[in-house]
Formats: C-alpha cells, structure tokens, sequence
C-alpha cells in the first residue's frame, strides 16, 4: 500500500512539472494583462521572460515624458519587463539609479545622456556585459552601443529644402539657430549651409544664434526682419524655442504689414503656438520629430540583443528616427505618419542596424 502511495506521489509530482514547464516562459503579469499582440517570428517564450529593460531620463518634460510613454508601450507590445525611472540632470542621479537597475536585473539600459560624463558610465557597463542604447542624444565618444535619435543635419536640410521649393526655388532665406556651444546645433547649420549651396538663386540673407530663451529670440529675430525689410522670403528654425519665437514675430509682423509678401517659415517640433500658426497661416510647417521612436525603438533594439544575441553593424551607429513634415495638409493626420514611420524602422532593425554575431 504505501508502495502504491509512494508511485502515486511521483506521478503527481511529474504532472506538475510537466503543468510548470508548459507556463515557464509565458510572459509578465504586464502581459497577461494587456490583449494579446503578435511577436516577432523568431522570438522564443524563453528569451522573451529573461528581458528586463531598464529606461532612464534626465528630469520629467514633455519630451522624456513621451519617450517614456513609448517605451512602457514597448513592454505592453512585446511582453518585456521594461522599468522607467525619472531622475535629474546630476550625473551621480543618473549613475547611481541605472547602477540600481543593473543589479536588480536590468541588464539591457537605455538612457539620455544627463551630461557628458554619461559615456564613462556606458563604458563601464558595456565592460560588464550590459547592452547600452542611448536615446535623443549620444555621447560625444559614442561609448554606447547604438544611438536612437534625429539626424539632426539631415533634418536641417530636408527642412530648408521645403522652404526653398516654398518659395519658387530663388529668395533669401534667414537661418535661425540657438545654443552655438550644442553640437547638434552645428550639424543643423551644417544642414541649412549645405542645401543653400546647392540652390542657385537661393542665398542666406543672415543667420541668428546663441537663443536661450523664446524672449531673446523674439527680440533677435525682430531686428533681423527690420534690417532687411522686404528682403527675406523664409526662415528656417531648428530649435524649439527659436519656433516659438519666431511665430510670435510673424504674427506681429503680418498685423503691421497686411499686404506683405508672405515669409514662408519651417519650424521644429509641435509645440501648440507652432501648431496653431500652421491653423492660421503663419506658419508654412514644422518638422515634427519622432519622438516616440526613442522610446519604441530604442527598446527594440534592446530586445533584440537580449533576445536573439543581434549586435550592432559594423557600420552603424545613429539608428535614424526620422521626422514628418507638418503642414495644413495633414495637420489631422501627421501622428498616424510617425506612427508608421516608427513601424517601418522596428521592422527594418534587424535588416539594416543589427547583426548576429
């Protein structure tokens, strides 16, 4: 009798081994909360449990809070463990909670530089065996793994290409920077200069830099409309303050001048002034940035690498999150746009940025 009863215990204990096993690998509470959603062909449910993505922010914005949110729907979507944390703009904040994520298990790190003291941080953790994906910026010695951000000169161009085909392809054009001292900043002008130089009859009248508040660009970009009055056919902005500054002045300009030439103005960014220029015809358009890209696709990388053992090209660095051209004509829509844009460069990771070892 108790041989039987011994045989019968075993059995039990092999069926629910065998219960345990199937279960093992199914995903996060996070997912099995959430509809299902289609994964990856080559993801296996074993993989996919032991990603644990850690998300990093330098402070709360509306910029970070948007990534943020992107990268929590990343989770969602793929049943990943992704944690977000806020922090500051201290390096030691940074340094100390990503530290923290690591030990807890966070192995796969994606973050805005806080300062540039960020790419020893990066560098001692990718000596640790830890995948490191920075996000809207990245180091200036690149000790990251990968960068998910604007090309900002390719979008500097593409922007003053539009004002130019705006204006008949002939005028003058005012080129409106802000911090001098921000690399991007450069490669932006980089941008302008280069796409000026390749369109005859089209020359910069003037450029505008150092705008560290919208006040001081309002008052910068006033007087470069009074010293050449009637001389400029469109502005460029590539900073999110100098936008809003420059819809501020159109709007008091077209006020003083109803019978003016029209002044065809690009923007950066969506922010409601630049927004609500584009309604009423201040504003040719603005370009938006993929902002939820960052967050998207930054993790996706992660995801791969952790997963699927995929590393960087060789010849790859800035994973491009590309922008969208916002005008009258899809004011509605533009979000659909990116959310498209976001798809197709997920999809094309695997192609175009990673490789396996």
């Amino acid at each position: 009798m108790q041989r039987k009863n011994i045989r019968f215990m075993i059995r039990m204990i092999a069926i629910i081994m065998v219960f345990m096993g199937l279960f093992t690998g199914c995903g996060s509470e996070k997912q099995s909360a959430e509809p299902e959603v289609a994964e990856p062909e080559s993801a296996e449910s074993e993989a996919e449990t032991a990603v644990k993505i850690g998300w990093y922010a330098p402070g709360s914005n509306q910029y970070t809070d948007s990534v943020g949110k992107a990268a929590e729907q990343f989770g969602k979507d793929y049943g990943v463990d992704v944690r977000v944390i806020y922090g500051d703009t201290e390096q030691a904040t940074m340094d100390s909670s990503i530290r923290s994520m690591v030990a807890d298990g966070y192995t796969n790190i994606t973050s805005f530089p806080a300062t540039e003291g960020a790419a020893g941080l990066f560098d001692e953790l990718v000596s640790q065996n830890v995948n490191v994906v920075s996000y809207g910026a990245s180091t200036s010695v690149g000790s990251e793994m990968l960068c998910v951000a604007s090309d900002t000169e390719a979008a500097a161009y593409t922007a003053c290409d539009v004002v130019i085909d705006a204006m008949g392809g002939k005028g003058n054009i005012l080129n409106v920077l802000e911090v001098l001292t921000d690399s991007n900043t450069l490669k932006r002008r980089d941008g302008v200069n280069k796409c000026i130089a390749e369109h005859d009859g089209v020359e910069l009248i003037q450029e505008i830099a150092d705008i560290n508040s919208i006040d001081e660009g309002v008052t910068k970009i006033s007087s470069a409309l009074s010293a050449n009055e009637g001389k400029i056919n469109g502005i460029v902005c590539t900073g999110t303050g100098s936008s809003s500054a420059a819809v501020q002045v159109l709007y008091d300009y077209y006020a003083r001048n109803e019978n003016a030439d029209p002044i065809y103005l690009i923007c950066i960014d969506t922010a409601d002034d630049v927004m609500k220029g584009i309604e009423d015809g201040i504003v040719y358009g603005t370009m938006a940035q993929n902002v939820d890209a960052h967050g998207y696709v930054s993790c996706a990388v992660l995801y791969y690498m952790a997963s699927e053992g995929y590393v960087a090209a060789d010849d790859q660095f800035l994973v491009d999150s590309g922008v969208v051209l916002v005008t009258k004509d899809n004011l509605d829509t533009y979000n659909d746009d990116l959310d498209a844009l976001t798809k197709t460069i997920t999809e094309e990771l695997t192609a175009k940025y990673l490789v396996r070892p």
